[in-house]
């Protein structure tokens, strides 16, 4: 059965950081951890869409640039789901490729806690691939990076430095 993580304010509302959950499809996992859990359901979903403030991702990617809701689960797969960002901080960096980002937040110390997650001391560090900057015929990959927690100032600061001298 898929796995999925829970981040920041859906793990205060499941108690829980990490659940299995039946499904065959996207939908069909939320729509069973809406059952188990009711108070997720106003979080999670604008009626019967997802949220636009909620970030699902499936192995790392985001599930609105698969097949959304209908997009099918292996029973192996991994579902990340994040609640908006409160009191942290968002940017996306352009020309910053995932793994120089995964190697500064390794190298302070981060433990990577999923795919395109990583705790740092007092933070927790989100990011993901969005579309691309076109100019032209030029496209330059962009990555989103969102800090949050009681350090996210701080570590957003000395991150937006690093990826100014190394790749954004």
């Amino acid at each position: 059965m898929p796995k999925v993580n829970l981040y920041a304010t859906f793990r205060g509302l499941t108690g829980k950081s990490q659940l299995v959950v039946p499904g065959a499809t996207v939908g069909e996992v939320l729509a069973r951890l809406v059952e188990a859990y009711p108070a997720l359901k106003g979080e999670l979903f604008e009626g019967e869409e997802l949220a636009e403030r909620v970030s699902v991702f499936l192995e790392g990617r985001d599930v609105r640039y698969l097949q959304g809701l209908s997009t099918p689960l292996s029973p192996e797969a991994t579902l990340d789901l994040f609640p908006p960002v409160a009191g942290g901080l968002a940017q996306t960096f352009g020309a910053l490729p995932s793994w120089l980002l995964e190697r500064y937040l390794e190298e302070w110390g981060g433990a990577k806690e999923g795919e395109g997650v990583y705790r740092l001391p007092g933070a927790l560090v989100r990011f993901r691939e969005v579309e691309p900057l076109r100019v032209g015929s030029l496209a330059i990959p962009q990555l989103l990076v969102e800090v949050e927690g009681e350090a996210a100032e701080a570590w957003f600061n000395r991150l937006a430095f690093a990826a100014s001298r190394g790749g954004g």
